[in-house]
Formats: C-alpha cells, sequence, structure tokens
C-alpha cells in the first residue's frame, strides 16, 4: 500500500522525490477521507430530520384556523343618511362573523399514546417550528432522546423541569443542530436578522387537550448563561409589580431587538436554543413571547 501510494504520487508530481510524494499523497487521501465522513454524517442528519417529520406530521392530526388578519383600506367620506350593511355580519345577519378565532386541534389521544410525557404543541407559523413539546422531571433526557423516547442527538423540545403550568413565564428548550439544519429549534437563530423578527411575529402554543394561546414575540436576547448576572429570563414569577416591571425593563435593556407590546403580558413563553457563535459555549440564542389578549 505504502508503495501504491508512492507510485501514484510520482504520476501526480513527477518533479518531487517519491517520500515527499508519500506524504503529500496520504495527506490528500486522509482529507477525502474526512470529507466523505462528514458529508455522509450530513446525509444521514438530514435523513433523521425528514424522517421525524414525517412521523410528526402523521401522528398530529392538526387542524388550524388562525385569526384573519385585517386589509389595510383608505378611509371613505361619511356618508349621510342610514348605515349600510355590514358586510362583516354573520349568516344570520345577527352581529358580526368572528374573524377572530384561534382554533388548532390536535390528536391528543395518539400524540399521549405515543408519549404520556407530551405537555402540548408550538407552532411558529410560516418557520419549520411545528413541534411537540415534552415534559418531565429531568432537563437533561430530551436533550438525547427524541418524542418516541428513542435515543437521538437531536433530542425533542421540552419544557423546563420547574415549570408549573400557572407561571408567568414558561420556558421550552431545544437544540439548535448547526449548520444549515433546521431541526428542532435551528431555525430561531434566523431571529438574529431584524427583518426576520419582524415578519415572524407570531407564535401559537397549545395546551394537552387544552386551548391553544397566541403570543407576540416581544424579544430576542443574546444570553451569557455563564454570567445570568441580575437578570434571568427563566424567572418564573413575581412577587409583585416592582419585580414584574423590573424584570421588563431588563429585558428591553438586554434585547438585540425589541418590540413593545400592545398591552402588559400577563404571560411570557420563553424559547432557548444554544447560540455558540459569539460566547461560545454557554451561549443562547433566547425568543421572549407574550400572550396576547382576545
Amino acid at each position: 500500500m505504502k508503495e501504491l501510494v508512492g507510485r501514484l504520487g510520482k504520476l501526480i508530481f513527477p518533479d518531487v522525490e517519491e517520500e515527499k510524494c508519500r506524504r503529500i499523497m496520504v495527506q490528500i487521501i486522509t482529507g477525502l477521507c474526512i470529507a466523505l465522513i462528514s458529508i455522509a454524517g450530513m446525509l444521514a442528519y438530514s435523513h433523521q430530520e425528514v424522517k421525524q417529520q414525517q412521523k410528526f406530521q402523521q401522528i398530529k392530526g392538526q387542524e388550524i384556523t388562525l385569526p384573519e388578519m385585517p386589509e389595510k383600506k383608505e378611509a371613505e367620506p361619511v356618508k349621510a343618511g342610514l348605515p349600510e350593511e355590514d358586510s362583516r355580519k354573520g349568516e344570520d345577519g345577527i352581529g358580526e362573523a368572528d374573524t377572530n378565532i384561534i382554533s388548532i386541534t390536535y390528536d391528543w389521544d395518539s400524540l399521549v399514546d405515543a408519549n404520556a410525557d407530551v405537555k402540548g404543541w408550538l407552532y411558529l407559523p410560516d418557520t419549520p417550528v411545528d413541534l411537540p413539546v415534552v415534559g418531565t422531571s429531568d432537563n437533561d433526557y430530551y436533550l438525547t432522546h427524541d418524542f418516541w423516547m428513542q435515543k437521538k442527538s437531536m433530542g425533542c423540545p421540552f419544557m423546563d423541569k420547574d415549570t408549573d403550568r400557572w407561571d408567568f413565564n414558561r420556558t421550552i428548550y431545544a437544540h439548535n443542530m448547526g449548520g444549515t439544519s433546521e431541526a428542532m429549534f435551528s431555525s430561531l437563530l434566523h431571529y438574529k436578522d431584524e427583518g426576520y423578527f419582524m415578519a415572524h411575529s407570531q407564535l401559537y402554543y397549545t395546551e394537552c387537550y387544552g386551548t391553544t394561546a397566541e403570543y407576540q414575540v416581544m424579544a430576542v436576547v443574546k444570553y451569557n448563561a455563564g454570567d445570568t448576572g441580575s437578570w434571568d429570563f427563566r424567572t418564573r414569577n413575581h412577587a409583585d409589580m416592582e419585580s414584574y416591571n423590573l424584570w421588563m425593563e431588563q429585558l428591553q435593556e438586554h434585547a438585540l431587538y425589541y418590540a413593545e407590546p400592545d398591552h402588559a403580558p400577563s404571560e411570557i413563553l420563553t424559547l432557548s436554543t444554544c447560540d455558540r457563535s459569539e460566547l461560545g459555549k454557554d451561549g443562547r440564542l433566547v425568543i421572549v413571547a407574550g400572550k396576547c389578549q382576545r
């Protein structure tokens, strides 16, 4: 093998001595092997992502009705006389047709049969995030296990183990798979672009066997998990309004982007994923959303 590599090297580099040719060829072959292994790994990851998404589509039984966004119209001059019939009335002619309905239903029986740890479903329109959320007493388990409790590196989105259903702030974690992957919470890194942040301002969380709540994305935060300081995005509850107002002020101070909510949110949903691009292993990207009033 050694001689074969040396001869191949002489054919490619005829003016270089044989021993040096052999070393060069060993380096080239090693590099090609590493590249092939990397490509094979990426293809395997991609196949795993597609397969898992297909399984989610098969089991979730999702039906979605979201509020209609009102069309912007030019103001019309006021006319004297009786008002014209409102075209927004319902079929019986009484009252307005309800265009403000949020209804997202799932096949909870199938989901619970598959995994009794399921807590709800997270949906961000026009993004890859359309995923079940689980929860257990161990924050580490679903870092390495998928929704079907199979050992998989991509894991599954999970609610913080200390979170209670009635907490002011509930935190959901999931992996950023890196590279070009859009699996789990990888696509949240797009929120570092202000245009994306502005264009993807709504998210929906549906409780298991419960109702759907709409949330407005208020802030994008680059967070150092190794230096929490005086502000912690995971703060679950506040003792009084002073504490609440201080936390909201500090959220705005820490935010990469911030959008003033329509009202003071009574509930917060926080999404957290790793982002090592600037802060290394302690880097987190945090998306903070306030519950909308309807």
